[in-house]
């Protein structure tokens, strides 16, 4: 390819950047990094408390999907709608909620404000896009918090992470660990929901964390029982298991993937289930 050409090409590709309104640096990287969300987190968690869920009895459903994708709302709002006429107790979102556009996360508050019954979200990569995450902390606050469900005769400890620029970073890695150590003793079940995946069994182009940083959450789920790990980003279902820790990858939600479905999480004395459910 001539240079005059490469030129061309380059020049068209401002000119649709710019007539789009595209923060193009905003897209190739988020300016803001994960040190920062992390202590923005916390901040927000310090004078917003998660709500405990409590429930009646010892079995209970959560429910869980992930990259929504909103601008299209047809298959959000249909799991926004079975979520609250269901007797799930939770709703788990794991990333990529929207594609970072401000209008696009206005979209999702408007559908998230209908929701009666907990709505838990943490970032995707796609929501850090165009600083996204401003809109995430000013709509939803925290992307690093966990919570209870606690039951007549017992707890359950669920961990949201935020992983979507792709690592945890030192300090929320070292946060993790505190909470687990903690307050796992005490709970039945422990359940870590974050985007990008941490085990995935298939060769894509899509990001993984740090080799390390890999092998330090599974030996710290090893170390203190981490039943289950929920994530999306690769778009296809998947289950993988390391020890008693199962990893799961959710199908995506968003209305242009023909698979689209969510997980069903069942807690009962006896084991932690689970179970793909798809779109018709």
């Amino acid at each position: 390819m001539g240079n005059k050409l490469k030129i061309l090409i380059a020049l068209l590709v401002c000119a649709v950047i710019y007539s789009c309104d595209v923060d193009f640096s905003g897209f190739i990287r988020s300016t803001d990094r994960v040190e920062d969300r992390f202590v923005q987190s916390i901040e927000y968690n310090e004078s917003n408390p998660k709500e405990q869920i409590i429930v009646n009895s010892s079995e209970y459903e959560v429910l869980a999907a992930s990259d929504l994708h909103v601008g299209p709302t047809v298959n959000t709002e249909k799991l926004l709608n079975l979520y609250d006429a269901s007797d799930a107790v939770a709703l788990i979102l794991a990333g990529d909620i929207v594609s970072g556009r401000r209008e696009h996360y206005e979209i999702f508050k408007e559908l998230a404000e209908e929701v009666t019954k907990p709505l838990l979200m943490v970032t995707g990569n796609h929501d850090l896009y165009f600083d996204g995450w401003k809109s995430f902390y000013e709509f939803f606050g925290s992307s690093t918090y966990y919570f209870n469900v606690t039951t007549p005769d017992t707890s359950d400890l669920y961990i949201c992470l935020d992983i979507g620029g792709g690592t945890l970073g030192k300090s929320q890695l070292a946060w993790l660990e505190e909470v687990l150590e903690q307050n796992r003793e005490n709970c039945r079940y422990c359940i870590v929901a974050c985007h990008v995946n941490i085990l995935r069994t298939r060769r894509t182009s899509s990001a993984n964390p740090l080799v390390e940083e890999v092998a330090c959450l599974i030996d710290l789920f090893a170390k203190y029982n981490v039943n289950l790990v929920i994530t999306g980003h690769d778009h296809v279902q998947d289950v993988a298991k390391i020890g008693n820790t199962t990893f799961i990858i959710l199908d995506a939600l968003e209305d242009s993937y023909s698979d689209a479905g969510y997980l069903k999480v069942i807690s009962n004395p006896d084991t932690l289930k689970y179970e793909f459910i798809r779109f018709d």
